[in-house]
């Protein structure tokens, strides 16, 4: 009996799987659309209803765009809204007919997400093919426009119990995963959609197809609330529309650029005196020389630290950046960010702390020898052109050439968020002020650094003179200072219960703008000075002893002092992202946010202060190479620059990529010489050219005095300087 009962249910099966084939398909009735009769499909009879056509056969049964036709019209569709309604609809019924506008169209479009429990949060299809169809010229009704959305996904099974402890349980719901959030804080339940559309419809309709479509993907079958909004639509085949700032940009680096050619030509010519200082500012050759140029004064470790610091933030912020960008596969990432090079990249943030320790020892290696009382006018007109003259030429850029420098599915979004702020705050950032006023629309966010380091001259440089003129006065004020400095980004952490850092994690990178802490602390002066002020106080003990022969150290000790600032600096690096998963806690928050920069700063004050007062084999002369120099000199330049190479590589992609260290090492190596290059042309173009101008204007017919001045006596060329052989015991390579 149980196996009579076995063959009759099979047999049911059977006959009833059989009948479902024969059954007509569910109909729609709809009132024809007309397009042009060539792009028409025609309709079957069947019942006496229109029965839509059949797209393809695949193992024996049919697949129909029918329930995708049937949501569509029974949306509430405005009045303002039929004419995408009567295209949509023509291009689904095209579509069945595989008629190759439609099938075109369609093809360009992801047709539900993939890979979004994976960590791929960009979903573009194929913008090119939407925007660049063949009859797009001929055949305007046939236009598309490419629409890109981010859409929120939100549950609303919300009684359904959570498994919070294993949120890659393979048998719980993949809701929970949706809503879990890796260390690396990166969202899983939001998208970005692109999708091509008719040219006419308008962001609303466009928002209600794509929910449509999501609802049928397999991320609807679990009832999931989709939150659309549809932020840019590019139509296809409009003109570029160059604005006059893009015309003078070329216009002035033009005319700079044949002035420089001409002064080259001219220089050491026998014409005017007042001539020939024009022609020697602009001198090509001479201000490519000028980058050669060394000084020796027993820190030439320096060029090779600031050069590779640099480097450094290069890596670090195309890694980033690309992580904010379209990656398949972004829970790898996450996965790896809690790694050993992971913690490098969370925390790199101390890597600007170093130009910092930097430009406060530079600082005081120039205003310490100073015999005599300070030009402060001289000294604070000479650093804000240093400064902003490569600044300025950047945001020119910014503002000018560099939304026309790219294009794709993310571009205008991403490089608007540049674009706009630099055309409303140019005015702030060359004030030096952008890291106060207006900070949400701060101008290029890697510029914060700039004001904050013009402020700490400014207040050193005052202090110092203070200090001459009276030495105890002075250094009460140089307590209170490096007290206030230590404290200050603690404080400021206390009272608005930040974390102790600001770590490179998802949000940041994805939006840094819109972090609260990236305007209470990471970009503010008065929580970033503590290591510039150890760093002027690493230059003034540098300048003090140096000269004393007595005042050298061993070659033991140097090894020590190096191990030691080397073993503080990866303290401060793999103590900071714990805090991602660690207990919270308000004063400890504090006490690190107060003490981790000034540690950190304290090491690279180890390490170069021990090259300079003893020796270290191989790591000083290796960062001894008179290779640095030239590098090290354009080190700003890239720093300016390199970000805007960066997001430009990024937000022209099409499609996700897979992140892999050695594709980012690769491609952090392509920015680094593409900034060089970009620096370069700046300084000879045009910093070179104001500093040879500026330093005229300010020491006409003048005998060097001061120490800073005669020490340019002794400064030589890179090719005058390279020894014949190379030594690896010494100093120099």
């Amino acid at each position: 009996m149980l196996r009579t009962a076995v063959i009759l249910i099979i047999l049911l099966n059977f006959i009833v799987a059989y009948c479902s084939v024969l059954v007509p398909v569910k109909t729609i009735d709809s009132p024809s659309i007309p397009v042009g009769e060539k792009h028409v499909v025609p309709e079957s009879k069947g019942n006496g209803k229109n029965v839509l056509q059949k797209t393809f056969l695949f193992n024996g049964s049919y697949v129909y765009l029918e329930d995708v036709l049937f949501v569509l019209k029974n949306q509430n569709w405005t009045e303002e809204e039929q004419p995408c309604l009567k295209r949509t609809v023509s291009l689904l019924r095209n579509l069945q007919n595989f008629t190759l506008w439609a099938a075109w169209n369609w093809d360009s479009i992801a047709s539900e997400p993939q890979g979004l429990l994976y960590g791929s949060r960009f979903h573009l299809g194929n913008y090119d093919e939407c925007m660049d169809a063949p009859w797009y010229k001929d055949h305007e009704e046939l236009r598309s426009q490419y629409c890109l959305a981010d859409i929120v996904l939100e549950r609303t099974d919300k009684a359904v119990k959570k498994r919070a402890h294993d949120p890659y349980d393979p048998y719980q719901s993949a809701l929970n995963l949706l809503e879990h959030q890796s260390y690396f804080l990166r969202p899983l339940n939001r998208l970005t959609w692109g999708m091509c559309v008719p040219d006419i419809c308008q962001k609303e309709s466009v928002a209600r197809l794509m929910g449509i479509l999501l609802a049928h993907s397999h991320l609807g079958a679990a009832g999931l609330k989709a939150n659309v909004a549809v932020n840019s639509c590019d139509k296809a085949n409009e003109p570029v529309h160059y604005d006059a700032l893009f015309y003078a940009f070329f216009l002035v680096f033009g005319a700079l650029t044949v002035i420089s050619v001409v002064c080259t030509l001219l220089n050491k010519k026998d014409l005017n005196k007042r001539i020939l200082i024009i022609t020697k500012a602009f001198d090509l050759k001479d201000n490519a020389l000028d980058l050669l140029k060394i000084k020796k004064e027993g820190i030439e470790v320096l060029y090779g630290i600031r050069f590779f610091t640099m480097v450094i933030i290069v890596i670090n912020h195309q890694f980033g950046i690309t992580n904010g960008g379209p990656i398949s596969n972004g829970y790898r990432v996450d996965e790896d960010i809690v790694s050993f090079i992971g913690m490098f990249l969370l925390h790199d943030d101390v890597m600007v702390d170093s130009f910092f320790w930097l430009s406060g020892f530079l600082t005081a290696n120039i205003i310490t020898k100073v015999k005599g009382s300070l030009n402060l006018p001289v000294f604070l007109l000479r650093r804000y052109v240093r400064l902003a003259v490569a600044y300025a030429v950047t945001i020119f850029y910014i503002c000018s050439v560099y939304p026309y420098s790219g294009s794709g599915p993310l571009w205008k979004k991403a490089i608007s968020q540049d674009t706009d702020q630099c055309r409303k705050n140019w005015w702030a950032s060359l004030l030096m002020i952008s890291n106060y006023f207006d900070t949400e629309n701060i101008c290029l966010v890697v510029s914060w650094y700039i004001p904050c380091d013009f402020h700490f001259f400014v207040v050193t440089l005052l202090a110092y003179w203070l200090y001459k003129n009276n030495k105890l006065t002075g250094q009460i004020a140089a307590v209170l200072l490096s007290v206030a400095a230590i404290m200050s980004p603690g404080i400021v952490n206390y009272l608005y219960n930040l974390p102790p850092i600001q770590l490179f994690t998802f949000d940041f990178i994805s939006n840094p703008r819109g972090q609260k802490q990236f305007h209470l602390t990471y970009i503010k002066s008065h929580t970033r000075f503590a290591a510039y002020l150890i760093g002027f106080f690493s230059g003034y003990i540098f300048v003090r002893y140096y000269t004393m022969k007595n005042k050298r150290i061993s070659q033991k000790w140097s090894l020590i002092g190096m191990l030691t600032g080397i073993t503080l600096m990866i303290a401060v690096l793999f103590s900071g992202p714990p805090y991602l998963w660690r207990q919270y806690t308000v004063l400890e928050s504090a006490i690190y946010a107060a003490l981790n920069r000034p540690v950190w700063a304290c090491g690279i004050s180890f390490i170069v202060l021990s090259c300079a007062f003893g020796n270290v084999p191989l790591i000083k002369s290796f960062f001894c190479w008179h290779a640095w120099v030239p590098l090290s000199r354009l080190a700003y330049g890239l720093y300016l620059t390199h970000s805007l190479i960066i997001a430009r590589n990024v937000y022209v992609t099409r499609n996700m990529q897979h992140n892999d260290y050695v594709t980012m090492l690769t491609m952090s190596g392509g920015v680094v010489v593409e900034g060089l290059i970009a620096s370069f042309l700046i300084w000879i173009l045009v910093e070179a050219p104001i500093n040879n101008l500026l330093a005229v204007c300010l020491l006409p017919r003048r005998e060097p005095s001061t120490t800073e001045e005669k020490n340019e006596q002794n400064q030589g060329h890179l090719q005058d300087n390279l020894p014949p052989v190379v030594q690896i015991d010494s100093s120099k390579v």
